[in-house]
């Protein structure tokens, strides 16, 4: 998520090239190479120089939002096999913690199994891995600690600046006193999970939950703040690209970012706002992914059809924090004026700019412009795509806007637009998939198109058998 970005161009690009007026002509005399049968039926046989001459799809010249990896100093290849071994081991081990009543736990366990007494908490500190922060006190999460600090609303202050907690506790930590603990069963937030009714699709938490930052000047978004936003990781737990939940059991998200991984590679977390901490008031949901549907006509050099639908193993449980996004309805000209009066957020976890080497730990927020279609077209020709450039109808553009963008590692994560009417209440309209550079201004960025899409979308949801609620 970019602010305020200076990306110099890493990428291939083709020499200039002056496209003569006389190439149409040209087209009908060139040798065709192969039989017509080769071609599809938008398709013409001509030879690959003046294909390239005449390409008009951005081919090799756009940049997509995906983290690029590598082994880098330090690390070292591992064999799978070991690793996930070690995992498993650990998740056992994790659910006989969780049992116990270990608040650090990152998946739902019934009510039931927990059990627990605040004299059998705290006398259980070393195992919950709680840090010491002084003399009789330790980082623990700060609704589990009754001298947090608190505002006149009922929120728990929190610093979004890593590094501003002299004393080491996370963002969403408190140095609690041993006798200031409180068990997990005793904080409001655990009533208020089980109180949750879902109400419908698409409804955010304009204040989030439980939170207020101190010194919210550069785009973090609250805790559960916007609930549809789902984290797409390896099996090693290593973050891959944003996601957007539309029902318990899908996820949408961009083809380009999952396109090198099989559904035994992939999981999706829900619910989840800081990356660094394992404890927040409720905590993530994990789950396995059954099924990936890629877009059949998705093009990985030119990003048409930049979508992907995955199916869950087992629904997420809805929650405060854990909610789906309503899809828009099929693309139309009234919903494209509405798109351009809403306000239009976009979320990630991405890179702020270029030259970072880590990813923002609190998820951000930018409220971005939708660009219509022509306009986009006109803009992006001004750019290294070159005056012939034709913009795909599968892609909706937002943005271009100075030090306001969608950058490296956003890949996959949602563009959502208020309804018609309303203030708190979303759509989604676009998935986050290539751009030029990062945060200038009169370079909208692309996002895969869900209104225009929305007919594909509708046609894997029903071969899933999952009905859209």
């Amino acid at each position: 998520m970019a602010h305020s970005i200076d990306l110099f161009r890493s990428i291939a690009m083709r020499p200039e090239a002056t496209i003569s007026v006389l190439i149409l002509p040209l087209i009908s005399l060139v040798p065709v190479a192969f039989s017509s049968t080769s071609c599809l039926n938008h398709e013409i046989c001509i030879g690959e120089r003046l294909c390239n001459l005449t390409d008009d799809s951005g081919l090799g010249k756009l940049i997509p939002r995906i983290l690029y990896k590598s082994c880098g100093q330090g690390l070292v290849c591992c064999e799978k096999v070991q690793v996930e071994s070690y995992y498993a081991e650990e998740a056992d081990i994790q659910y006989r913690n969780q049992k116990k009543g270990n608040p650090w736990v990152t998946s739902e366990i019934p009510d039931t199994t927990i059990r627990t007494t605040k004299q059998n908490t705290k006398a259980k500190t070393e195992e919950q891995g709680y840090k010491s922060c002084g003399i009789r006190k330790e980082c623990v999460p700060r609704h589990l600690c009754l001298t947090g600090t608190v505002n006149e609303d009922g929120r728990y202050i929190v610093k979004p600046r890593i590094g501003d907690n002299k004393i080491g506790c996370l963002s969403v930590e408190e140095c609690c006193a041993l006798d200031d603990q409180i068990d997990e069963d005793e904080s409001p937030t655990k009533r208020n999970l089980k109180d949750f009714r879902y109400r419908s699709c698409g409804y955010s938490n304009p204040k989030g939950l439980y939170y207020k930052l101190d010194g919210y000047n550069d785009n973090e978004s609250t805790f559960a703040e916007f609930p549809w936003m789902v984290a797409l990781m390896d099996m090693e737990a290593n973050y891959i690209c944003g996601g957007t939940l539309i029902h318990p059991q899908l996820v949408l998200t961009s083809a380009h970012n999952v396109a090198n991984y099989s559904e035994d590679s992939l999981l999706a977390r829900a619910g989840d706002w800081d990356l660094n901490s394992q404890t927040e008031p409720h905590p993530y949901q994990m789950r396995g992914i059954s099924h990936v549907m890629r877009h059949e006509g998705f093009n990985n050099l030119t990003f048409y059809n930049d979508i992907a639908l995955l199916m869950l193993e087992r629904p997420f449980q809805l929650a405060p924090h854990i909610q789906p996004i309503c899809l828009p309805p099929p693309e139309s000209p009234q919903l494209m004026l509405d798109l351009e009066r809403a306000k239009c957020l976009a979320t990630g976890w991405g890179h702020t700019n270029y030259s970072s080497n880590v990813l923002e730990h609190l998820l951000k927020r930018i409220e971005l412009p939708v660009v219509d279609h022509e306009s986009c077209q006109k803009l992006l020709r001004r750019s290294v795509l070159g005056r012939r450039y034709r913009l795909h109808s599968s892609f909706l553009c937002a943005g271009g806007e100075e030090g306001k963008d969608t950058c490296y590692g956003d890949g996959g994560s949602p563009l959502f637009c208020t309804m018609p009417g309303l203030t708190d209440r979303f759509y989604l309209a676009g998935i986050v998939s290539w751009g030029i550079e990062c945060a200038v201004k009169d370079v909208p960025a692309a996002y895969a198109n869900v209104a225009y899409l929305r007919n594909w979308i509708d046609e894997k949801i029903a071969e899933s058998g999952i009905v859209l609620q």
